[in-house]
């Protein structure tokens, strides 16, 4: 074995022989696969079952977007002072159960967005500042951070290959009720791992997180991050919001074939995630990001070209690659940003997930009954442009540069 596939081997070792890794990582393949089992299906369900329009089916994201955005930013901050991790992740993954199980019996399109708006808060982000922590503090796993991350988030896709499968197979048999009901169970079962699992004598507590220096305010850069990741994830969010739309309506093709597309990108995840991370440890975190955020803008020029069911699916292959660069490596170089503030770093980027859904909803939804469905996505691929040309000037600081 050569010196780089041992790099890559170990990396991905560490994961699931480090304790606290592996604990993160089964914490989020249950989040994975309780987020995948409804979200690929919200807006079906919304037209269905609310009767709602495309527009308003879309805009159901918009309200977990503006409490993810107002919330998510001012607890992390409060984690980066407190040094903590684990109270905060405690109360987003009980939030996330209380919001969803009565998303079950609710026929309310207005009761519906309220449920989702109370669901904005979540321990996605503090998954990830937490994981980051410990990489800070076991000092020998610094050279693999791209690897273990990659590797950890490779987790979440591992839920999301078996959560549109189950999803399809519940509605079929049990309808979204039962699909509701059963997100909610799963959000509390991570929320009794992590109560089992996340030992508090193992709590990272380094210096880099002591509550007298982490700096107030948000940094300018980390501003900067948020609006460039908006535009990312604003293509990833009018892909979940509208590719399922364009199967069932366009395409004709039934739920379960929604469900397909989804699960053939989680797969690929599985490879793409441990090697873009890895191969972003090697070639440059930034460079690996651009590279795919470029992948992004041509796989929303090539689904706007109204291609027929084989071709979407060939390109679900080349999203996974997209996923690998804009969800995994692209957090570890917004951390990188702002090394004394990882919590908000991290709440910077992956809030950016959330609220971009406002952005594409808007985007998309007041086009959509004007214009073919298929070429509202040449939209994204100008967001994609946007966010490229963005983080290619943005200049990353050192450690020593935030002092």
């Amino acid at each position: 074995m050569s010196k780089a596939e041992n790099s890559f081997v170990s990396g991905i070792k560490i994961v699931f022989t480090d304790r606290d890794f592996r604990t993160i990582f089964i914490s989020l393949f249950i989040i994975g696969l309780s987020v995948g089992g409804f979200m690929p299906y919200l807006t079906v369900w919304a037209t269905n079952t609310l009767h709602a329009t495309s527009f308003q089916a879309g805009f159901l994201f918009v309200p977990m977007s503006i409490i993810g955005l107002i919330v998510s930013f001012y607890l992390a901050s409060l984690s980066d002072k407190w040094g903590k991790r684990k109270p905060f992740i405690i109360w987003a993954l009980l939030i996330g159960t209380i919001s969803r199980v009565p998303l079950a019996f609710t026929h309310s399109y207005t009761i519906a967005l309220i449920l989702l708006a109370i669901g904005g808060f979540n321990a996605f982000s503090f998954f990830f500042a937490l994981l980051n922590d410990f990489i800070v503090k076991k000092q020998e796993n610094k050279s693999q951070a791209g690897t273990i991350t990659g590797t950890v988030r490779m987790a979440f896709s591992q839920g999301y290959i078996f959560g549109p499968m189950l999803g399809a197979l519940i509605i079929d048999h049990g309808g979204y009720t039962l699909l509701f009901l059963l997100s909610g169970l799963l959000s509390l079962a991570t929320l009794g791992w992590v109560l089992f699992a996340l030992k508090e004598d193992s709590m990272p507590q380094t210096s880099a997180h002591a509550p007298s220096k982490a700096p107030a305010g948000i940094p300018s850069v980390l501003i900067a991050v948020f609006v460039a990741a908006l535009f990312i994830f604003a293509g990833d969010s009018g892909r979940s919001m509208y590719l399922p739309l364009y199967i069932t309506d366009t395409l004709k093709q039934s739920v379960s074939i929604v469900g397909i597309l989804f699960t053939v990108t989680s797969v690929f995840e599985l490879v793409f995630m441990p090697l873009g991370g890895y191969f972003s440890d090697k070639i440059g975190v930034k460079r690996f990001f651009i590279i795919g955020i470029f992948c992004q803008f041509i796989y929303f020029v090539l689904t706007s070209l109204h291609l027929p069911l084989s071709g979407l699916i060939a390109l679900q292959v080349l999203y996974a690659f997209i996923l690998s660069a804009t969800m995994g490596v692209g957090m570890v170089y917004a951390q990188s940003l702002a090394p004394r503030q990882i919590g908000l770093a991290t709440t910077a980027y992956m809030t950016a997930i959330q609220t971009s859904a406002v952005v594409s909803s808007l985007a998309m939804g007041s086009l959509v009954s004007v214009i073919p469905l298929p070429s509202t996505f040449y939209i994204l691929a100008v967001f994609a442009v946007i966010s490229g040309v963005m983080f290619l000037f943005m200049k990353q600081k050192s450690a020593e540069e935030m002092s």
